[in-house]
């Protein structure tokens, strides 16, 4: 699956595997992202693992899981920090959405959520089932 663009610099995708690191970093990714919580399902890369091959590669890695019902400001900061950066951003969770989320929240200063919400929705991401847990940070 090619990864979907939502800025110029940040792009997400549901689960990648350590095999696949060195395709993106060929595409010019420069820091990997993983939005998902360890163990999730029996089939699923540890962080520690794509972590430690990303590095053999010479990509960036940050781990920064979120579960949707326990969203704190502490993840929607951690992937701000890595958008500030600059560098050509890869987010990954199971599908996709929850790093589509984080990006939603932290755009709101030049856009207004129910854009950036419709933006990701035509996207293929889903957003309807995650706007519960994303209230709390909406901005007015």
């Amino acid at each position: 699956m090619n990864p979907i663009k939502l800025s110029e610099n940040y792009f997400v995708l549901p689960q990648i595997t350590e095999s696949e690191i060195e395709m993106y970093r060929d595409q010019g990714f420069e820091l990997i992202v993983n939005n998902r919580p360890n163990n999730e399902s029996e089939d699923q890369p540890l962080s520690e693992d794509l972590a430690a091959k990303a590095a053999a590669l010479g990509v960036e890695y940050i781990y920064n899981p979120v579960d949707l019902s326990k969203l704190s400001q502490n993840e929607l900061d951690v992937q701000l920090d890595v958008v500030a950066q600059g560098k050509k951003t890869l987010a990954f969770c199971r599908t996709g959405t929850r790093s589509s989320v984080l990006w939603v929240l932290n755009n709101q200063v030049a856009h207004s959520f129910d854009q950036l919400v419709a933006e990701v929705n035509a996207k293929g991401f889903d957003l309807t089932r995650c706007l519960p847990a994303m209230q709390a940070f909406k901005s007015e």
